[in-house]
């Protein structure tokens, strides 16, 4: 049976929390707590699938891109994101 992007996603068993900060994003606190959720992204092999499902979200880290980034992109500017993996997904 294929497994769903969800499931070979690699934050599938980290505490969802990380992803969504409590902090405003434009604080160093903030900052820290986007980049720890953007460095997990960095490496996902189904980065691309989770953008496309949270690319509307309002909240959170997801494809590897801030809300803020996520915003940009909605409006056609083009965001710095991380690479792509290098290997498939298993």
């Amino acid at each position: 049976m294929m497994k769903t992007w969800r499931e070979q996603a690699a934050c599938r068993d980290l505490d969802p929390e990380l992803f969504f900060p409590a902090s405003d994003e434009d604080t160093p606190k903030g900052r820290g707590d986007r980049d720890a959720a953007k460095a997990v992204c960095a490496g996902c092999p189904v980065r691309a699938q989770c953008l496309a499902f949270g690319l509307d979200e309002p909240v959170g880290v997801w494809g590897g891109l801030s809300e803020s980034e996520r915003r940009a992109v909605r409006r056609g500017v083009t965001v710095d994101a991380p690479p792509e993996p290098l290997a498939p997904a298993a």
